[in-house]
């Protein structure tokens, strides 16, 4: 299960923000590791969603995801992750068109039981946002997600899927 709260924020001065937030409450911020990856969202059917992840470093991790719930700011989900071959990708999608394709540069960092990541994603076109989530434990997600949204920022529960056909004027996810 996957549980998280993401915020929409206007760029990296709103990280440097939440990190000395989130460190203030008692999570000390590690790391810093940045990445960037390609997803290429399908539909699964039965409201679940098939995506594939390609890094950088050409790795692919294949993720399907379903049943979402939001409470509170706090986004619920299930997640199976497992990396998967470049034929295994083709085998899958073969004959599937996709929903929605994404480029990403995230900044991950530790914090404590949590992970909080910075990510920058372009929509098909030139389209940019930026958001910060953080995942981990129940518990602290909650904690952090209602002081941040104390602190101002917007709450975002719609998936990055959700917001990209939005955008691009694409189908449901």
């Amino acid at each position: 299960m996957e549980i998280e709260a993401k915020f929409h924020v206007n760029g990296r001065e709103n990280l440097e923000r939440v990190k000395r937030i989130v460190e203030g409450m008692g999570y000390p911020i590690t790391g810093g590791e940045r990445e960037t990856y390609t997803d290429t969202y399908y539909d699964a059917g039965e409201g679940a969603v098939l995506r594939f992840r390609r890094y950088g470093d050409g790795r692919i991790v294949r993720t399907y995801k379903r049943d979402r719930k939001v409470e509170g700011g706090v986004i619920y989900r299930e997640e199976r992750e497992s990396e998967v071959s470049e034929e295994d990708m083709r085998r899958e999608t073969e004959g599937r068109t996709p929903l929605l394709q994404t480029y990403t540069v995230r900044e991950r960092y530790g914090a404590g039981p949590l992970v909080l990541t910075y990510d920058v994603v372009w929509y098909g076109d030139a389209t940019q946002m930026a958001f910060v989530e953080v995942e981990g434990p129940e518990e602290d997600v909650r904690k952090v997600a209602k002081k941040l949204a104390e602190e101002g920022f917007r709450v975002e529960t719609r998936s990055k899927l959700e917001i990209g056909l939005a955008l691009t004027g694409g189908g449901r996810a």
